[in-house]
């Protein structure tokens, strides 16, 4: 068949120019004016496997990204093969989770428009943050992605609302996932560090660590005994927390009004609690800052024994609750207070303790 060369040039360069936006396909010019395409399922194509915290084997374990969120945004650049030239690769793209109902399948991540690896190209750069509409945000201003000048940041102050995951019915466990910051509710921000991929041509699947920028509180309660009365958890309050600020790269998030508080609540009345298993009553996300002597944690609860009752008020600071283990909210750290109730001793005793926030409730130990 005969071919109008003007038209078929003019092809094949409307056709050059798209793949140059369009990196889901590959395109071969296998003779001239006669085009193929490659299906994407043939080529090197760039894949993600993201994990939480530390780097475990890619199963639906409490470690990897998915427990946590469903996607990230990632931004990629790589240097051509003489490491004259950066190329933005991935500029905020959106990498979603595809979670298989089979327990026993791993779970696997995917993206629009697959990126293929140049196997020519000197070395790769990549960073992420999750969840993608989180408030953060991260520029590289036409460098490598992990330059000394790239950095992430928050777009503008971020608040938090006290927002509690216990709110209305307590748990034997840590809910842990629930921080996805949908409509007006916090958000468990988290961000990787960079990874090199500095040999392509091997087409490596990109292991993203992500870890928390904001700290856990976590407050629990327990009878010393079931008999021979009975009590309940009224409320719990853990007041005057800073609540807004921003995220910095380099220093994290910083506090940006001092009078802007919020407070952390567990309302529900009459929670019956036992002495075979601890209650969370509060699971909330805390902004990096000192813990201090004005943040006071009131735990209001009733004591019953038979037709007797009578109610008790605890209240006691932050600051002495944590003094010895920690003076401060740190990024990626649970901190957790449990209090075991004892009327027959007229007392109340309480542990305190923070650990490394990886959804491992290792009591009262601090790392």
């Amino acid at each position: 068949m005969k071919k109008n060369i003007f038209k078929t040039l003019s092809l094949g360069v409307l056709l050059l120019a798209t793949s140059a936006c369009n990196n889901g396909e590959i395109l071969v010019d296998t003779e001239f004016g006669d085009f193929d395409y490659v299906d994407s399922s043939k080529g090197p194509v760039i894949k993600f496997a993201p994990f939480a915290n530390k780097i475990t084997k890619a199963v639906p374990t409490l470690t990897d990204l998915e427990f946590y969120h469903n996607d990230f945004k990632v931004y990629g650049t790589k240097l051509n093969n003489d490491s004259t030239k950066i190329q933005h690769v991935f500029e905020g793209v959106t990498v979603s989770a595809v979670i298989d109902a089979d327990p026993s399948v791993e779970n696997s991540w995917t993206y629009d428009i697959d990126r293929y690896w140049d196997k020519q190209a000197d070395s790769y750069q990549f960073v992420a943050f999750a969840p993608a509409h989180a408030p953060m945000a991260y520029t590289h201003n036409n460098v490598e992605v992990n330059d000394a000048s790239a950095k992430f940041f928050s777009p503008g102050n971020y608040s938090l609302i006290g927002q509690n995951l216990q709110e209305g019915a307590p748990q034997e466990n840590e809910k842990n996932a629930g921080f996805t910051g949908i409509g007006s509710t916090d958000c468990d921000i988290m961000r990787s560090d960079a990874v090199c991929v500095s040999d392509p041509s091997t087409t490596p699947v990109v292991t993203f660590n992500f870890g928390h920028t904001l700290a856990k509180l976590m407050v629990s309660v327990k009878a010393n005994k079931a008999t021979p009365y009975t009590i309940s958890v009224d409320s719990i309050c853990v007041a005057d927390l800073y609540s807004t600020g921003n995220y910095d790269h380099n220093e994290g998030w910083v506090v940006k009004d001092s009078s802007l508080l919020v407070n952390y609540y567990y309302t529900a009345p009459d929670t019956a609690i036992s002495a075979d298993n601890k209650m969370y009553f509060v699971e909330s996300l805390v902004m990096p800052q000192n813990i201090s002597s004005t943040q006071i944690l009131t735990l209001v609860y009733t004591v019953y024994s038979g037709s007797y009752s009578e109610e008790f008020t605890y209240k006691a600071s932050l600051a002495d609750l944590f003094a010895g283990k920690a003076t401060e909210f740190g990024k990626g750290k649970s901190y957790s207070v449990h209090f075991t109730i004892a009327p027959e001793k007229n007392i109340i005793s309480f542990d305190a303790g923070v650990t490394i926030w990886d959804n491992t409730d290792s009591n009262i130990s601090i790392e």
